[in-house]
């Protein structure tokens, strides 16, 4: 087939009725055939038939064939399309049928109707010259398939003979197909040219005014929250690495399909690296005359761990770029090791973060994930700081000795670079892939035991002892509440847990006391009281003394203090676990 020689089909043609869609020049079809002489038309002509020329045949739109032999063929449309088999699949579910793969090839008009049984042959006058499909290599994604909304323009666009009517009925449909093309970017990756094609048409749209649609306006938005994205990337105070890596995932972000999963990937990193606090810290309280009260208030007692906040603030004072220290309270529980950690915060005026990492075993809770696997998500370590939005917080590592170790990685080799004054300024997160300074956030670690924690991970703290409290300082004295008793007789423990919880019970157990004594009343015996007066005067002595009952539920408990024997605390808390003389055999409530 030389370019520029007209090719010529034949003269007579067996017709496929058809009323699923139009196949127009150059494209192709797939079209199921069903009825008595569609079905004949595939056995006699294609099936059998052992030259090219019996694989031409002509497909005639917006005609349906009759569903019996018996009855006559409707009027067929004028114009039709030439096409070429290119594929037959036969199957017998649910019913015997046949589907078939057409290109067309030319246009062509009926001239007369030749026969109708058992398949309609008609001869016919080609239309377009051949030569100028055949040259052409146009797929089907590059087409697009047409939907059944457009087969009424299809049609006109077949019937057209003059090329300037054919120009004006195709625009419109092109623009429509624009519309379908933009839809399959959501669901598929699209080729280069398509974008490229895409992209060279809208100017074409804008010219004409053809109103926008949801998508396009969807897509304006997030072209506009990109770009707000990449106003915030280039106005935060990140460092010169990261804001380099996030100005090179945006312009990649612009390139993407929104369709893409790595699209909502890329889109979280940037926003994550947006809302990291670079340079954001809050201003130490350094008053050390403020700081020892609010610390003796919130604690009796650990007057070491007391010193050494105090020694802190006073080298801040002296020394404003001092790195904050990396301290660990050991001590057995319940001696108020957090709690401690907490008031240290309050005392600088930072923020307070705790990560719990009792039972992890995973080096990814503490380094992050690389964004190359799905669900990825920074360590805690960053996302801690995200919370806290500050990059000088107080970090309280709880349960620091009771670290983990699995096939994941050992968390607490992770740690190492966390808790080291000379790394962690550049602290570097799987998911961030760049550094980020931990040098002005306050490590305080937590633990029962230095046993089990790893020698390199130890050197890097300074371990601060946090003692068991004795009987004389349990806590510190408030009112007339003595608790020796219950001290020496139910608990003897280092922390404190216990004993809250025994003397929550008698507290629970006096006011039950007091609210029975709050309802009991005495009331004289009917049987005693004469008639008449009398009884008036009991009508009116009752009175009184229900509005004295009503009364009193709204009073206070009365303000004679409550004596609790051993034998009382015996059944409060039951037998003693320890026997051990006591000095007085009253505890007063």
């Amino acid at each position: 087939m030389a370019a520029g020689s007209a090719i010529q089909i034949p003269s007579r043609l067996p017709l496929l009725l058809t009323h699923e869609g139009v196949l127009l020049p150059g494209s192709t079809m797939r079209t199921s055939v069903d009825s008595p002489r569609n079905m004949q038309l595939v056995r006699s002509r294609l099936l059998k038939g052992t030259s090219l020329r019996s694989t031409i045949i002509g497909v005639i739109p917006n005609t349906s064939d009759p569903t019996s032999d018996c009855d006559d063929l409707p009027s067929l449309h004028r114009i039709g399309t030439a096409a070429l088999a290119v594929q037959v699949v036969g199957s017998n579910w649910p019913k015997p049928h046949y589907t078939l793969l057409v290109t067309g090839l030319c246009r062509f008009q009926i001239l007369q109707l030749l026969k109708e049984k058992p398949y309609p042959v008609a001869e016919v006058e080609q239309l377009d010259r051949l030569e100028q499909f055949t040259n052409q290599h146009k797929s089907e994604e590059e087409l697009g398939e047409l939907s059944e909304q457009f087969y009424k323009y299809a049609v006109q666009i077949l019937d057209a003979v003059r090329l300037e009517e054919r120009f004006k009925m195709t625009i419109p449909l092109l623009v429509r197909q624009i519309e379908g093309l933009k839809l399959l970017q959501k669901t598929r990756k699209p080729k280069q040219d398509d974008e490229k094609r895409v992209v060279a048409i809208r100017p074409n749209r804008r010219i004409n005014h053809i109103p926008s649609t949801a998508e396009d306006e969807e897509e304006e938005e997030d072209h506009d929250d990109v770009v707000m994205l990449e106003k915030k990337i280039r106005t935060s105070s990140m460092s010169e690495q990261a804001l380099k890596v996030c100005l090179k995932e945006i312009k990649r972000l612009k390139k993407m399909p929104q369709s893409m999963p790595e699209y909502a990937l890329t889109r979280n990193y940037l926003e994550l690296m947006v809302e990291l606090p670079w340079n954001k810290s809050t201003k130490d309280r350094l008053e050390i005359r403020a700081a020892r009260i609010l610390l003796d208030n919130d604690h009796y007692a650990m007057e070491k761990l007391k010193k050494r906040v105090l020694e802190y603030l006073a080298v801040r004072q002296l020394k404003n770029n001092l790195k904050g220290p990396i301290l660990c309270f050991v001590g057995p529980p319940g001696v108020g090791k957090t709690s401690v950690g907490r008031s240290i915060a309050k005392t600088l005026g930072r923020e307070f973060h705790r990560i719990a990492l009792g039972g992890v075993c995973d080096q990814s809770d503490i380094r992050g994930h690389r964004r190359t696997y799905v669900g990825s998500m920074p360590g805690r370590i960053i996302n801690g700081l995200k919370t806290v939005g500050v990059n000088n917080p107080v970090f309280l590592l709880d349960e620091v000795d009771k670290l983990g170790k699995s096939l994941q990685g050992d968390p607490a080799a992770a740690l190492l670079e966390v808790l080291d004054p000379e790394q962690n300024h550049s602290f570097t997160d799987h998911y961030l892939n760049v550094a980020f300074d931990l040098s002005q956030v306050l490590f305080i670690a937590t633990a029962n035991t230095t046993a089990t924690i790893p020698p390199a991970l130890l050197d890097r703290m300074e371990v601060i002892q946090v003692p068991g409290n004795a009987e004389e300082n349990v806590f510190k004295f408030k009112g007339n509440v003595t608790y020796n008793c219950v001290y020496t007789r139910y608990t003897r423990e280092a922390g404190v847990r216990s004993l809250d919880r025994k003397l929550g019970a008698i507290c629970r157990a006096v006011a039950v006391k007091v609210a029975e004594g709050q309802h009991k009343e005495t009331k004289p015996d009917r049987s005693e009281l004469g008639e008449g007066e009398d009884c008036k005067e009991h009508v009116t002595e009752d009175a009184k003394s229900e509005s004295i009952s009503d009364t009193a539920d709204l009073a206070l408990p009365p303000e004679m203090p409550i004596l609790i024997d051993f034998h009382a605390l015996k059944d409060i808390l039951g037998p003693p676990m320890y026997e051990m003389e006591v000095t007085s055999s009253f505890v007063s409530v």
